[in-house]
């Protein structure tokens, strides 16, 4: 499937000490596409990318990996 979603986050928040890095976040990510991550300092963007890329676990929510949680 073309269109399929290669990675795929739905309410997904990490937390570290009960105090969230991010919160919320639904993102879709497919083949050939290309993103960019913007925003200060402290805003959960490496965090983001660690998680999806399985460094960290999410602390509530779901992340599908080629439509696989």
């Amino acid at each position: 499937m073309a269109d399929a979603n290669i990675i795929e986050l739905k309410d997904a928040t990490k937390a570290f000490s009960r105090i969230p890095a991010f919160k919320n976040v639904n993102l879709d990510l497919r083949k050939g596409e290309i993103h960019a991550l913007l925003g200060e300092n402290g805003a959960g963007k490496s965090t983001l990318t660690k998680v999806m890329a399985g460094v960290f676990k999410l602390t509530e929510g779901k992340l599908f990996f080629d439509g696989k949680e």
